[in-house]
């Protein structure tokens, strides 16, 4: 089973949330965690470079469109990387660039 790790920053970012939002989330995570399939408007899953896999959880509620960033390091930890209010279609480059260098923080 993969063993959840938020990293610090997340924590902050996740904190903004709303409480119904973060229980989605929650909901979404544990589901995946425990190998149920997903829906691609609850996860999308994109390579961020050629050897990192981002794990993108979806929620949209009445404030909006909200996202949680994580990886799998090691083949068991899920690492929640970052989390936002999502304002854009697209993933905007300095949201890329704090999801690289939260990766390359916590590898180091």
């Amino acid at each position: 089973m993969l063993r959840i790790i938020p990293l610090k920053q997340f924590k902050v970012d996740f904190d903004d949330f709303p409480l119904s939002t973060r229980e989605n989330f929650f909901s979404l995570i544990r589901k995946f965690v425990i190998g149920e399939k997903l829906d691609k408007n609850s996860l999308k899953v994109f390579n961020i470079d050629k050897s990192t896999k981002i794990f993108e959880f979806r929620t949209k509620d009445k404030f909006g469109n909200w996202r949680v960033m994580s990886t799998i390091i090691k083949g068991n930890e899920l690492v929640l990387i970052y989390a936002f209010h999502k304002k854009s279609q697209e993933l905007k480059d300095k949201d890329i660039k704090i999801i690289k260098s939260r990766i390359k923080r916590y590898l180091s």
